[in-house]
């Protein structure tokens, strides 16, 4: 082959592949790029804040309530709330206008102990009298039952009857329970119904020491 002919061909070629690359970098350029997905946008998690309005829970507590109520029974050392009943015959009486022991029973009509209890009561009155103060409180009854169960039972002693507020305010739910306070109004002595008769007089003389066995009035046919 003659060069002429040689350099024509070879040009030819370069031409060519020029051509060819061109086209491409043209279809290139027109085709579009695939777009990168973008990640996903995750909210912001909110920082916890304090409510300043919000107030604590008050905690438990074990003392009396704001009303005064006790949360269990009175205790020995206390002093007991003084209270204010209807007796039976239609009196009223305070415990705050006594300044000398007294001598509380919480009872019912319907509890047995009670009416075993209420003429042991009525003896040891009568060695007590201008010492100590006796005083029986119903609790939830009305006057004219209590009224007949103390006179079936030839018991004179002042009754007070309660609609269980001062029940409540003195935590007496066991019926009968028996407070002896002394002249400030501290509980000295609990006793609860059932007890023998020579635990009564242990109470009592825990108040009034003076208050001898040999005092004790005998009990009655």
């Amino acid at each position: 082959m003659r060069l002429p002919d040689l350099v024509g061909v070879l040009a030819a070629l370069v031409v060519g592949g020029l051509l060819v690359v061109f086209l491409l970098a043209s279809a290139l350029g027109q085709q579009p790029a695939l777009a990168t997905p973008a990640p996903p946008t995750i909210p912001p998690i909110p920082t916890p804040t304090r409510d300043a309005s919000a107030t604590a829970s008050p905690s438990p507590s074990s003392g009396p309530s704001e009303s005064g109520t006790p949360e269990i029974g009175l205790e020995i050392g206390q002093r007991a709330p003084d209270f204010e009943v209807t007796l039976t015959d239609g009196s009223v009486m305070s415990t705050s206008d006594f300044d000398g022991p007294m001598w509380i029973n919480f009872m019912a009509t319907w509890c047995p102990q009670c009416a075993d209890e209420l003429p042991m009561m009525q003896r040891f009155q009568r060695q007590l009298e201008g010492q100590m103060t006796l005083l029986l409180v119903d609790v939830g009854e009305d006057n004219e039952t209590v009224r007949q169960f103390v006179r079936d039972l030839d018991v004179d002693l002042p009754v007070g009857v309660d609609d269980g507020t001062v029940q409540a305010q003195w935590g007496a739910y066991a019926l009968p329970v028996h407070y002896w306070l002394d002249a400030d109004g501290i509980v000295r002595e609990i006793v609860y119904g059932g007890a023998p008769e020579e635990i009564f007089l242990q109470a009592i003389t825990a108040v009034l020491p003076e208050f001898s066995a040999e005092e004790t009035p005998e009990p009655t046919e």
